[in-house]
């Protein structure tokens, strides 16, 4: 029993070591999850997803892992994946070869065909990948005339003559030709097939012939050194830092707005499978260094892809276009704002940006907004649509030209009027008005706190009623941005005794927001408005006053004569 002890021991601490590792590195559904620091130092086939999730570290060290299709390895926002001295490859590399739509030389695709391996008379049959065709197209064997080609295959006949040999290929409408692969057929002698890709080619990138690869998906750290990558596609929303690794068929390297990629070394890419090795959203951090090589010939080194982009306006119908748009630096057709006042540029499409030429070079996209159109009641223009408007000398809103930036949605906000509805007074203060007077002076003051004028007008209704005052109709006028006015006109006459009057700004209708402009109300202080009646009996009054009390005077006067002369008969 004692002698058993130890035994018991060490198979309870093999067991415990066991189960830690489990926890490190554990199969769930059908995947395998690093939630801790890992390293993997043999060869793998990796054949289920791998998971590094926050907090798991995996260095794959020194060994050589192959991916099949359908495979992820995913690198979680907070997980780490370290390569160093390693090679990565698919299952299934693409195997074919894409044009890039040019049909004449030297900038013509084309592939060399191996003669000098037979010695003898030889068919060349050529095959499109599954769900294409060489409809339209042509080859043009090196020193002889053009041979139209039709169908998913075609075959050129070649003499015993013939030594390696260079056959141009171009596909219909300077589209992309695409080929999977070339079968040799001698006279005499067994059949070889070359898959495109192991052909030696020229002006041709990779081509994926089937669609179906593993993927590289990072969110979190990704640090590769001194390996290699031979397909699978690589995605980055995180970061991803090369330092002298081989890409061969791997890009493009797919870069979103929040990824950051940095190449470095020796760093080279080789047959990427479209015209650029980096395909980055413009707001992507990317660094490509000095000694970094691209794949070279038609295939840029990076592009920077614009998504949706939306220009913002305050009113609708604004028509807009772009100068300079695009690589070709074109000016684009007209656009306009809807009923939100949203302008979506170019439909909506995707665009470059900027490219880092092949050669070392970099163009980048200095495009301008030009507004063509951005005209409302506040400011018209000339008779431009036969309505009769006159023109109000404002001109457009919105500053003529703007730099079109990188943002996925551009405001316009500049050159435009900013109304505020300051007060409503009276030009004369009082406490009555008469009815029958012809009505009492108004003044109100606007203020304009934007960057462009606005002719503006109001209108005012009796506070107390709600109903539209009787004044003179829709006062108004120009109100010079960063200016204050002072605008006067009437109230003639109110059905309520003690009234005030509230007044709105009238705000252009072709406003997405009625108080993008500003506006607002202002509201005056209550007066007595009384009869023409009433008031012709309190100017009567005094005079009635007046004249009792002359009346009475000379009644007074009267009546002391009177008695004057009584004495004076009595003393006779």
């Amino acid at each position: 029993m004692k002698k058993s002890r130890p035994i018991l021991l060490t198979m309870i601490l093999m067991f415990s070591i066991a189960s830690v590792n489990v926890l490190s590195v554990s199969a769930q559904n059908s995947e395998i999850v690093v939630d801790s620091q890992i390293e993997w130092i043999e060869d793998r086939a990796l054949e289920e997803n791998l998971r590094i999730v926050s907090g798991g570290e995996l260095t794959i060290n020194g060994l050589s892992m192959t991916i099949s299709d359908g495979v992820s390895v995913i690198v979680e926002e907070g997980g780490i994946l370290n390569v160093r001295d390693s090679a990565i490859q698919s299952e299934n590399p693409p195997s074919g070869l894409a044009g890039y739509g040019y049909w004449e030389e030297p900038d013509r695709s084309a592939v060399l065909i191996p003669g000098s391996d037979f010695g003898v008379s030889f068919s060349a049959t050529f095959f499109a990948p599954e769900g294409y065709s060489f409809y339209g197209g042509q080859a043009i064997p090196e020193g002889s005339d053009p041979v139209d080609t039709n169908g998913s295959q075609f075959t050129l006949e070649f003499d015993e003559n013939t030594e390696n040999i260079w056959v141009g290929l171009v596909a219909y409408g300077h589209q992309e030709v695409r080929l999977a692969s070339v079968t040799l057929t001698p006279d005499v002698g067994s059949a070889v097939s070359y898959d495109a890709i192991d052909l030696e080619s020229r002006n041709m990138k990779g081509l994926d012939t089937d669609s179906e690869t593993c993927l590289v998906d990072i969110d979190g750290d990704a640090d590769v050194a001194d390996s290699s990558f031979l397909g699978c596609e690589v995605v980055v929303n995180g970061t991803l830092t090369l330092h002298s690794t081989a890409l061969d068929r791997t890009g493009p390297l797919f870069v979103n707005a929040d990824g950051e990629i940095t190449l470095s070394g020796s760093t080279n890419f080789a047959m990427s499978t479209d015209d650029h090795d980096v395909r980055a959203h413009a707001k992507a951090d990317l660094y490509w260094g000095d000694d970094v090589i691209g794949s070279g010939g038609f295939t840029d080194r990076w592009e920077r892809i614009m998504g949706p982009q939306i220009v913002e306006f305050d009113a609708v119908e604004v028509l807009f276009r772009i100068l300079d748009f695009g690589p070709q630096e074109t000016t684009s057709s007209t656009f306009f704002s809807d009923e939100n006042g949203v302008g979506l540029i170019d439909g909506g499409k995707p665009r470059t940006v900027e490219i880092g030429w092949a050669d070392g070079g970099v163009w980048t996209e200095s495009a301008t907004i030009d507004i063509i159109s951005y005209e409302t009641a506040w400011n018209p223009q000339a008779d431009h649509d036969n309505d009769g408007q006159p023109d109000s000398g404002i001109g457009h809103y919105g500053g003529g030209l703007i730099p079109l930036t990188w943002d996925e949605v551009i405001v316009i906000d500049d050159n435009l009027p900013y109304i505020e509805f300051v007060s409503v007074d009276y030009q004369t203060p009082a406490e009555s008005v008469s009815r029958g007077s012809g009505g009492v002076g108004m003044m109100a003051t606007i203020a304009n706190r934007g960057t462009a004028s606005a002719i503006v007008y109001f209108t005012c209704d009796v506070t107390e009623t709600g109903l539209g005052a009787q004044m003179t109709s829709f006062p108004g006028g120009l109100v010079e941005a960063g200016e204050e006015v002072t605008i006067q006109f009437s109230w003639s006459n109110s059905d309520v005794d003690n009234a005030s009057l509230t007044c709105e700004i009238l705000t252009p209708t072709q406003l997405a927001n009625e108080d993008a402009f500003g506006g607002g109300t202002a509201s005056s202080e209550q007066i007595t408005w009384i009869n023409a009646e009433d008031d012709d009996e309190g100017t009567l009054f005094p005079v009635i006053i007046a004249f009792v009390i002359a009346v009475l005077g000379m009644a007074a006067f009267f009546f002391r004569m009177t008695k004057s002369s009584d004495e004076d008969e009595e003393l006779y």
